[in-house]
């Protein structure tokens, strides 16, 4: 049962006013810990607050005004649907992100595909709110060159290798290394950067100008 221990929430006074405000919406305490960990680590957002639901989420929206209502799956009983509806209407400045595919019943959902990572998130955010035009769309509160400063010389050659479409056994070879060295490099980008995907992190690659400074 919900009770207010649940919630992890920080007053908007204490935010600065250059940062996104995230406010996250995930069944599990420790989904919402991770998402936290994740967001509060990237330069640009600030997550406000948190909810179980969709329901007590709308309970915090004059409170804490978020720029961002983070949902980690659509809703599937009415009950969170119609709580979906007024939340729409009651944050309207603000954008709803769904991650994972969105349903049959709710084909309007904004949504982040289950490979997605920070960059994308970025952009996904970007576009949502108007900013259109720039390969990060949050332009100045892009973190793309802070995440890039974060990886090693290693690291940033495997993930331009990745880009190029070339196979783990295939950069080994290149950069003279082993396989399991290889895929260690991977997991650490996965981690660092949220690249799951060869497709996120070669957009990653692209959004960094990684491929022009291992070139």
């Amino acid at each position: 049962m919900f009770n207010d221990s649940t919630l992890n929430s920080q007053s908007p006074d204490t935010m600065p006013d250059a940062d996104t405000a995230i406010l996250l919406v995930a069944e599990h305490a420790l989904v919402r810990a991770g998402l936290r960990a994740l967001l509060d680590a990237t330069s640009g957002f600030a997550v406000i607050a948190e909810a179980p639901t969709i329901a007590t989420a709308l309970t915090l929206l004059d409170q804490h005004r978020p720029d961002v209502v983070l949902v980690d799956a659509a809703p599937v009983v009415q009950s969170e649907r119609n709580a979906l509806t007024q939340l729409r209407v009651r944050a309207s400045g603000a954008c709803v992100l769904f991650l994972g595919s969105s349903t049959g019943s709710e084909p309007t959902l904004d949504c982040l595909p289950n490979e997605s990572g920070v960059v994308d998130f970025c952009s996904a955010v970007g576009a949502l709110r108007g900013d259109i035009g720039a390969a990060c769309a949050l332009r100045s509160h892009c973190p793309v060159p802070k995440l890039t400063t974060t990886l090693s010389r290693r690291e940033r050659q495997v993930a331009v290798s990745v880009a190029a479409g070339m196979s783990s056994k295939q950069i080994a070879c290149s950069l003279g290394i082993s396989l399991r060295t290889v895929n260690t490099y991977r997991e650490s980008l996965a981690r660092k950067i949220g690249a799951s995907s060869p497709a996120v992190l070669t957009r990653f690659v692209i959004e960094s100008g990684l491929e022009r400074v291992e070139g």
